[in-house]
């Protein structure tokens, strides 16, 4: 059976393909399952979706919001309505946020010598902006090597020009997933392990955990399917493909086994 991976950006975000050259990847590597999920916005799925049905690749219709509560508490949501009105409003606020941490942050580098501008980042409007534009900017000037160096020396948590996010949190997050009529799954928990509180979570509306990840260790994979069991939650996989020249540019998939994937068949387009 053709391979799963539910994780994927397009340039609406943080990735460096075009929708329609995300559906070529995709194809090229064998993966007939995926899911796009842009940060705080859904745009990319009007170019991305006949494409894949040209192609026989099936779909979730996909989201990933960030949350205010760590950089890296995202909440992906499937299988919802990219079309529903009040689902863009809300994202569209999210990415209102967005626009004003960007731009605290560069007010940040220009205080330690780094002197670019918003209007550089060259974001187009119905797109999704956020840090990995600067550092690509940076890269862009001369000043970083990689993406990966401007968090490092910069604006990752803790650096000089770092600013805290300011998504929702993460019951808004969830809601406004599920009030669009998706399923609300906690990204790469493995990269925010020490503050998981899934019982909580699952209160709010939670509904699955990432529990295949590239980032997870095999024995961290099976924690996390155990605890899926025990909360009673999905089971998804992704590996967050950002694209050529993004530190996440290695695209594959996970081979689909009905025992972990099998319930959400029924959602896929």
């Amino acid at each position: 059976m053709a391979l799963l991976n539910l994780h994927l950006h397009s340039n609406y975000s943080d990735g460096s393909l075009s929708p329609s050259g995300l559906a070529d990847a995709v194809v090229k590597a064998g993966i007939g399952w995926v899911s796009l999920t842009d940060h705080d916005i859904c745009a990319g799925w009007s170019e991305l979706e006949p494409r894949l049905r040209e192609r026989g690749v099936r779909y979730l219709r996909g989201v990933e919001v960030s949350t205010s509560v760590h950089d890296n508490l995202h909440i992906l949501g499937y299988g919802l309505d990219v079309g529903d009105k009040v689902l863009s409003d809300r994202l569209a606020v999210f990415r209102s946020r967005r626009v004003e941490r960007v731009k605290k942050i560069i007010a940040l580098l220009k205080e330690q010598g780094v002197d670019i501008s918003f209007e550089e980042l060259n974001v187009e409007a119905d797109h999704c902006c956020g840090r990995p534009h600067i550092a690509d900017l940076m890269k862009k000037r001369g000043l970083v090597r990689t993406r990966q160096k401007a968090f490092e020396k910069y604006i990752a948590y803790g650096r000089p020009a770092y600013v805290p996010p300011c998504g929702p949190g993460i019951e808004e997050a969830i809601r406004t997933i599920k009030d669009a009529g998706g399923i609300a799954v906690l990204a790469h928990p493995g990269v925010v392990y020490d503050i998981l509180e899934l019982g909580k979570w699952k209160e709010m509306g939670l509904d699955g955990i990432e529990a295949f990840y590239p980032a997870h260790t095999g024995v961290r994979t099976r924690e996390f399917l155990s605890m899926a069991r025990a909360h009673g939650l999905l089971v998804t996989a992704g590996t967050d493909y950002h694209g050529p020249d993004t530190g996440r540019g290695e695209l594959f998939g996970y081979e689909w086994h009905d025992e972990f994937f099998g319930p959400l068949k029924e959602l896929f387009v």
